[in-house]
């Protein structure tokens, strides 16, 4: 994660005008935020009424303006206590003469806080990440509103890889092709809903580089959440089981070690678990052998690891 974003004096004068509106007052300094993978920017800007984090994209990149707006959404609509930043404001600017949004803005609290430490793992930043998938995990959030359930969300990857066979399954352990049509079985459309309906709030991309560590009411160290577009409404282990290839694949302990030190909820459906490592599996494998989207180039290699991290735990999970 090398992005180096555009910086504040990069954006063009009419969009700083409308920042400058909605902030009450001149910027008088400003932080450009590197890292991620949406193209764009990421500021933490100064004025004389405050301090504010302010994302912006440009509708050219289609789907960070999709991105920007779905968050603006989800933000708005997080229940009090979840620990995330305050959402502010989300705004969306046409260029001069023209008609059409050409700039999605979203506003929320700065959060002063550090990078959880990552590569190589803080063992009590790790334990940090994963009480704050349980605290999101807390709170319910009601159907029909802003989170989607993610029961009704199919992945579709596994059944793709079953029926495509991609060639370049054979660059992965020869295993997962041996076993693709166990893959498409585990992870199939039915079981997917099955295992993944809840009413628990997800924040559904929960990694290091989404979670800043702050200080706690009670003078020590905690993890709050960021980057809230993917939040979705399903059962409360999702984002705990979500993060692990990732740590794993940066070096971190293995995902079973993880879990004996921060166990999942209590009542947490072993087989459900089960079927949503298995449609990880499916999707970052696959994603990975695809073209990589447009001003996101090293987003492929990323998902890259994540799938190799997942390949021997499904295989354990699947004895």
């Amino acid at each position: 994660m090398t992005r180096v974003r555009p910086t504040w004096p990069d954006l063009p004068a009419h969009v700083r005008k409308a920042v400058v509106a909605r902030l009450g007052g001149p910027v008088t300094s400003w932080t450009s935020h590197d890292g991620g993978f949406s193209p764009g920017w990421a500021l933490t800007l100064e004025s004389p009424a405050g301090r504010a984090f302010v994302k912006v994209a440009s509708t050219d990149h289609a789907e960070a303006a999709r991105l920007h707006r779905a968050e603006a959404v989800r933000s708005a609509a997080l229940p009090d206590g979840v620990p995330a930043p305050a959402f502010r404001w989300a705004e969306e600017v046409a260029d001069p003469g023209e008609a059409e949004p050409s700039w999605v803005l979203v506003a929320s609290d700065v959060v002063d806080g550090r990078a959880p430490r990552g590569e190589p793992w803080d063992l009590g930043d790790l334990d940090r990440l994963q009480r704050l998938a349980r605290r999101i995990a807390e709170h319910e959030v009601p159907a029909g509103g802003a989170f989607p359930d993610a029961a009704d969300l199919s992945w579709p990857e596994a059944a793709l890889l079953a029926d495509q066979r991609p060639a370049g399954l054979a660059t992965y352990d020869p295993w997962l092709a041996a076993h693709v049509d166990v893959l498409a079985e585990v992870a199939s459309a039915a079981r997917q809903r099955e295992a993944l309906a809840g009413p628990h709030l997800v924040h559904n991309d929960l990694r290091a580089d989404n979670a800043l560590v702050v200080r706690s009411p009670d003078g020590g160290e905690e993890a709050v959440a960021v980057d809230w577009p993917h939040a979705r409404r399903g059962p409360a282990f999702v984002d705990q089981v979500a993060m692990l290839p990732v740590v794993r694949a940066t070096g971190g302990p293995a995902p079973q070690e993880v879990l004996e030190r921060t166990p999942l909820p209590a009542g947490t459906d072993a087989e459900a678990v089960t079927v949503w490592v298995a449609v990880l599996t499916a999707y970052f494998v696959r994603s990975s052998l695809l073209e990589a989207p447009p001003g996101i180039p090293h987003l492929r290699a990323f998902q890259r690891i994540q799938a190799e991290a997942c390949i021997p735990w499904l295989r354990s999970r699947l004895g």
